[in-house]
């Protein structure tokens, strides 16, 4: 039985990198009618209140989450970035690290 090479892991992205990654997605939501149409819906938010939002702590967390919960909008902005999906899931779990990490 052969065991397959394992793949090096990406590099950890440090806060500041995650959070430009974040301002990007924010960026491609809010220039994309129908994803913008889709965020507003699902987060509560209102296009006047964006900004304001966009000052609270946690918000740019709450942008990856969303991505991270759309597979294909992740895909998307993956491309748009010229990325990988896991580089987009690498910045969420810096901004929203999980309990156990």
């Amino acid at each position: 039985m052969q065991i397959p090479p394992m793949r090096a892991p990406l590099r950890r992205i440090n806060q500041e990198e995650a959070e430009a990654v974040a301002l990007s997605a924010l960026s491609y939501i809010t220039g994309h009618e129908e994803v913008l149409g889709r965020f507003l819906a699902m987060s509560g938010l209102e296009p006047g209140t964006i900004r304001s939002a966009a000052a609270a702590p946690g918000f740019l967390a709450a942008i990856l989450d969303y991505v991270a919960s759309d597979e294909p909008l992740l895909i998307a902005l993956a491309k748009e970035l010229d990325t990988k999906p896991e580089r987009i899931m690498e910045a969420h779990r810096t901004l929203s690290p999980s309990e156990f990490e």
